[in-house]
């Protein structure tokens, strides 16, 4: 389940519409199409769910109010259903991405070496390092691993330097 959008805004003068839509996207898109997934994993006694979560879900940034508090009930809802998938066999985790080079993100001429330089890795994630986690999360290789979040950042969120005073 990879819906999802990014807000900015300062929490005194977000609005309620902004509020409605991240929860909508975020949320609710991801709530209800791993619902319908697992209603047919049930039937077949197996499967795994893979929620995209985000390193904001983990750490408050500033005008981020929204979009964090959305990630992290992402994460929540994984460990959530650990109890009621579980018994049907279906694994349930999240990915939490931090800096990743994307098509949106490559529209910022200096994303990729801020990021670069905030990064232990030095490199700001590519998709397929993402990629690679969740075929990870759904491969047999990870099947006793449910209700996690693995966070793919390079490190960042370990020292945690701030894009915002660079």
């Amino acid at each position: 389940a990879n819906a999802g959008i990014t807000l900015f805004g300062d929490f005194f003068e977000f609005k309620y519409e902004d509020f409605m839509q991240i929860m909508k996207v975020n949320l609710a898109g991801s709530f209800f199409l791993s619902q319908a997934c697992a209603r047919a994993m049930r039937e077949r006694k197996s499967g795994r769910v893979v929620l995209m979560s985000s390193v904001t879900g983990n750490q408050a940034h500033r005008d981020l109010a929204a979009y964090s508090m959305s990630k992290a009930a992402l994460q929540m809802l994984a460990r959530n259903l650990v109890i009621e998938l579980s018994p049907y066999n279906i694994n349930i985790n999240c990915v939490a991405p931090g800096a990743v080079i994307t098509e949106r993100t490559s529209l910022d001429p200096a994303y990729d070496d801020t990021w670069s330089d905030l990064t232990p890795l030095g490199r700001a994630a590519s998709t397929s390092d993402v990629a690679h986690t969740v075929l990870f999360l759904l491969s047999d290789k990870s099947r006793h691993i449910t209700g996690q979040t693995i966070i793919v950042d390079g490190g960042w969120s370990v020292v945690s330097p701030n894009p915002y005073n660079m």
